[in-house]
């Protein structure tokens, strides 16, 4: 790998010298600087959830009125950064529109955390994350109608959850805190270096191999791939959406960690029919309008969910004034897996950084097999040795480390 860095460097310097680049490389640094303060859950999960979800949850039956959220104030000012990101020249090339395209992305994501709870949240959400059409919700109504298995033990506390997903990042051999938050709207959640586990929250057997495999072996280790690229804007932080919402990276981030987990074997039909839901109260909240009331009692009545699960589902949808992100999660896993029955040599340029299935072409000609200004994956999931013989050689290889030395 050592030889490939140096020439990839190499290629980078001569690149650098020209004043387009220098352009791109300016409007990046300070797209990234923006990008580092959306921390868009800390914003948009309720921290009164624990009181409302009580209502739901243990009430015969629930209120009929809409849960009141209240949300993290701001800890910066978003007209700074949107101005600053208004006057950024960026040139006009390929790169460059799709620079153009994250710019807007950011100043977007901006837009719609200063309009949590209002309806406007919901028009900022749609038009970052698209929302659920007819042919997702029918792959969700299929989830849907899988029998889910016995229920498991859920004796394993935040705690002993952390200890033992530490213990997996030591084999991945990159940085990666495991913390425990109590602000989640879910038992656990990655940010771009960490993977927070929700306090209180209890996990089972399989829970961890799950948490293993999508967060830190897809979400913290594309995330940690990508800072070594050139572009921080794009690998570290993704690459934008170019026509519609599924040509994001956020499409590919989580389909990838949903088909990662099938390709682990850890993919339950429990999971399966969570992530259905949660499509299907996107798709009953945007296009149907119904409300939290209606959609909770449609996920327990209908689709069978205990309360516990309904409320955290319908909790994930209506968050900020209507958050539609869920329905990422099957239209991506549909792209991916469609990648990977078609076109599996594309396979392993997805783990160079937090690259979508549609940005594929351009990711080629930067990195020209090797001979261009991209570096290759240098961390590739350790489940992947885990994989019986003829999965095993469909799969991207860590290439070895050279003058690895201990610190």
């Amino acid at each position: 790998m050592g030889d490939s860095i140096i020439h990839s460097e190499r290629r980078f310097q001569e690149a650098f010298e020209g004043q387009d680049f220098f352009l791109l490389l300016e409007a990046d640094r300070h797209i990234s600087m923006a990008s580092q303060r959306l921390r868009v859950l800390r914003y948009i999960n309720p921290v009164n959830s624990a009181a409302i979800a009580k209502r739901y949850v243990e009430r015969e039956n629930p209120p009929k009125e809409a849960p009141q959220y209240e949300y993290k104030e701001l800890d910066f000012d978003p007209e700074v950064f949107k101005v600053e990101l208004l006057n950024l020249p960026i040139i006009n090339s390929e790169l460059g529109r799709i620079y153009r395209a994250k710019r807007d992305e950011v100043f977007n994501i901006l837009a719609m955390l200063e309009a949590r709870g209002s309806p406007e949240f919901c028009d900022w959400s749609r038009l970052l994350y698209g929302t659920a059409d007819k042919r997702t919700l029918e792959i969700a109504n299929e989830w849907l109608r899988l029998e889910a298995e016995p229920p498991e033990e859920h004796t394993i506390d935040a705690k002993e959850a952390k200890n033992r997903l530490t213990a997996i990042v030591r084999k991945q051999r990159f940085l990666c805190e495991i913390r425990v938050r109590s602000y989640l709207s879910s038992d656990a959640a990655a940010g771009e270096v960490a993977v927070a586990l929700r306090r209180g929250a209890y996990y089972s057997e399989n829970d961890i191999k799950s948490l293993a495999v999508h967060e830190i072996q897809t979400h913290v280790l594309r995330t940690r791939n990508g800072e070594m690229q050139p572009f921080r804007a794009l690998f570290f932080h993704g690459f934008p959406r170019l026509e519609d919402a599924a040509s994001g990276y956020l499409a590919t981030e989580e389909g990838l960690a949903t088909f990662n987990e099938e390709l682990a074997g850890v993919l339950t039909s429990r999971r399966r029919r969570i992530l259905a839901g949660r499509v299907k109260a996107v798709y009953l909240m945007d296009k149907e309008e119904m409300s939290f009331y209606d959609i909770f009692n449609t996920l327990v009545n209908d689709d069978k969910f205990t309360k516990e699960e309904a409320y955290t589902i319908c909790e994930r949808v209506f968050r900020g004034g209507g958050y539609t992100k869920d329905h990422l999660y099957l239209s991506g896993y549909e792209q991916v897996k469609k990648l990977w029955s078609e076109s599996p040599e594309g396979f392993e340029l997805l783990y160079m950084g937090k690259v979508g299935v549609a940005h594929l072409p351009i990711v080629k000609r930067l990195f020209k097999n090797g001979n261009g200004i991209l570096y290759p994956a240098r961390h590739l999931p350790v489940f992947f040795q885990e994989l019986d013989a003829a999965r095993r050689l469909r799969m991207p290889q860590e290439k070895p480390e050279e003058d690895e030395h201990d610190d």
